[in-house]
Parts: structure tokens; C-alpha cells; sequence
């Protein structure tokens, strides 16, 4: 199987409620462009296979608005099977040197596969919403 040197990057949003305690598990938000809207499964084509090869976010802010709630993050694959669980996304700034991998290897999902992802809060979210955001680097073969 060769690559074709094509790939997207999914912007992810998990917003937490006012107040919301430690461990608030919420589903994210997927998008592949800003021209497509954001969903909370994602079906891989059926004539695609994607790797996830990267994840993180782009500012401090990533870690969630207007509190860092700082959730870690997980996939899972076809409704169930959980695949990776990220340390908190306030390590996995994009320009840290010492940015920890987000998986020991890259995950794949075969065409057809359903790609969901979640966040786990690690801190109590302060008196508003909180909105966390990231993002996965997607190769497609």
C-alpha cells in the first residue's frame, strides 16, 4: 500500500459545562474543513484508509477557554473500541520540544470505519463554558 501524500487535519471542540467537576467525560466535535459541519462520529470513506499520526493543540488556549480545563483526550474506533487516551492536552502544545507522542504508534481506521473521540476534564471548570480545542493530523492512504 503506497500513500498518496494526501491528509487533513480534523479540528476537534469539547465544550464543558459551567462548573463542571473533575473526570466530565464529553464527546467532541469532529470537522474535516470549515466549509463542512462538525459532527460528533466520523465515517472514514469507504475507498480511504486514514492513519491519525498526530495530535495537539496551537496555543495554551487549546487546554480549554476560559478555563484550562485541560482534558485528556481519547479515540475510539467503531462505537467501542477505545484505541489511545492522551496525557493532558496542556502538554501537547504543538511548538513544546518535549511534546509527548499522543499514541505509541499511529492509529488507523480502515474505510468504513466510525472515528469518535472524547474528552476527559482533569481540573473543575470555573463559572462559564469551557471549551477545549485540538486537533489530529490525519494521513490518508
Amino acid at each position: 500500500m503506497s500513500a498518496n501524500n494526501s491528509g487533513i487535519v480534523l479540528t476537534c471542540q469539547a465544550v464543558f459545562a459551567a462548573n463542571a467537576p473533575v473526570a466530565t467525560v464529553i464527546s467532541a466535535t469532529l470537522q474535516t474543513s470549515p466549509t463542512v459541519a462538525a459532527v460528533t462520529e466520523l465515517q472514514v470513506p469507504l475507498t480511504e484508509n486514514w492513519i491519525a499520526t498526530d495530535m495537539y493543540i496551537l496555543a495554551a488556549a487549546g487546554a480549554g477557554t476560559p478555563t484550562a480545563i485541560d482534558p485528556q483526550i481519547s479515540l475510539d474506533k467503531n462505537r467501542g473500541r477505545q484505541l489511545v487516551e492522551t496525557v493532558p492536552l496542556s502538554a501537547m502544545l504543538i511548538t513544546n520540544n518535549t511534546r509527548p507522542r499522543f499514541s505509541p504508534q499511529p492509529i488507523g481506521f480502515e474505510g468504513g470505519s466510525i472515528i469518535r473521540s472524547f474528552a476527559t476534564s482533569t481540573v473543575v471548570n470555573g463559572g462559564a463554558a469551557s471549551t477545549a480545542t485540538y486537533y489530529i493530523a490525519i494521513s490518508i492512504v
